[in-house]
């Protein structure tokens, strides 16, 4: 019996799960990250292996599938998905007869539309918009790494924050609670400090500049001004937001999905916590009113896996997704 390979990478793990045609889970294996950017091709290539020959183990076979289908965050572009595709198929370790290699966006959307119509927007350390249609058309917008986008997400609303409360500390923007929240924070009294603690020293790993993700915790100190009523905090979570609507109204447009049709699945933490939370919804229900909102009740592993039997030829029946849903649960 061969089994089908669905595989979750991203920035910390990689989590991989082999399946049955009919949609039961027999194995499955945890690993270090895979996203390039990460960790860098070659380490995020070994934990691949790793993971995938893991899952058989795991299972009771031979490392040979039908099909595999990896969606890991990091490979944005062709060329990168082409190389991890190429290079799996001739690794010696594992054997599949066909595989595709994507964004994981392409999971996500799998795990919570399985193969109808949808989007999905991602809202965490870093966010991105993905919808796809029934007949395989697709589109996506941002996440094109921090520095150029990851609108809305917990590092650009950590940026924003701290924009504000230099500006407020030198005079040139609006007084801002964010100014002591932040600066305590940081541990730092005056603002000509700010650079030192992000690109020298940071309070983690002292003599070493502030990593991605210390910067994007601050976000939460933009959550908690917002919740005292700073006037700076609320206009800037409420402009996140609108952002990441406006990544949804461009792929719907582009799909051409009218508003009233909008199938919406989020994650992330930022669009699953308060405050941002509740005003995600408010903002999105004012741009897309009859838009339904849900977070996925399966995870992306398991949607890489629904994309792995597609491409191995089987039907995705109600019965499958439900074999899925449950023997993903018991391992």
């Amino acid at each position: 019996m061969k089994l089908y390979i669905g595989t979750d990478g991203g920035g910390t793990k990689t989590r991989t799960i082999a399946v049955s045609a009919d949609g039961i889970c027999r194995g499955g294996a945890l690993a270090g990250a895979s996203n390039p950017n990460s960790v860098g091709a070659e380490t995020a290539f070994k934990n691949l292996i790793f993971a995938v020959s893991s899952a058989a183990k795991s299972a009771g076979v031979a490392p040979d599938f039908a099909t595999g289908f990896f969606g890991i965050s990091g490979v944005n572009d062709a060329a990168t998905a082409r190389k991890f595709r190429e290079n799996l198929l001739k690794n010696r370790d594992v054997k599949f007869e066909n595989l595709l290699v994507e964004n994981d966006t392409r999971s996500l959307c799998a795990a919570a539309f399985g193969v109808k119509s949808g989007i999905v927007l991602i809202a965490g350390t870093g966010s991105k918009c993905y919808g796809r249609t029934a007949d395989g058309r697709e589109w996506e917008t941002g996440g094109y790494d921090f520095h150029v986008s990851d609108e809305a997400s917990a590092f650009d609303l950590a940026r924003r924050g701290l924009i504000a409360a230099v500006r407020s500390a030198d005079g040139r923007g609006e007084k801002t609670l964010l100014q002591e929240t932040l600066f305590r924070e940081l541990q730092i009294s005056e603002v000509g400090q700010i650079s030192q603690r992000l690109h020298q020293d940071s309070l983690k790993n002292p003599g070493k500049p502030m990593t991605k993700d210390e910067i994007a915790a601050l976000a939460v100190f933009v959550d908690k001004a917002f919740l005292t009523g700073d006037a700076v905090a609320k206009r800037i979570l409420e402009g996140a937001m609108g952002d990441l609507v406006t990544m949804v109204a461009t792929v719907a447009r582009k799909l051409e999905i009218a508003p009233d049709k909008i199938e919406l699945g989020i994650t992330g933490g930022v669009v699953l916590h308060e405050p941002c939370a509740t005003l995600f919804r408010q903002a999105a229900a004012r741009a897309f009113p009859g838009c339904r909102i849900f977070s996925p009740e399966l995870p992306p592993v398991v949607g890489a896996a629904i994309r792995a039997l597609v491409l191995g030829g089987v039907e995705i029946t109600p019965a499958i997704v439900e074999n899925l849903k449950n023997s993903f649960a018991k391992n």
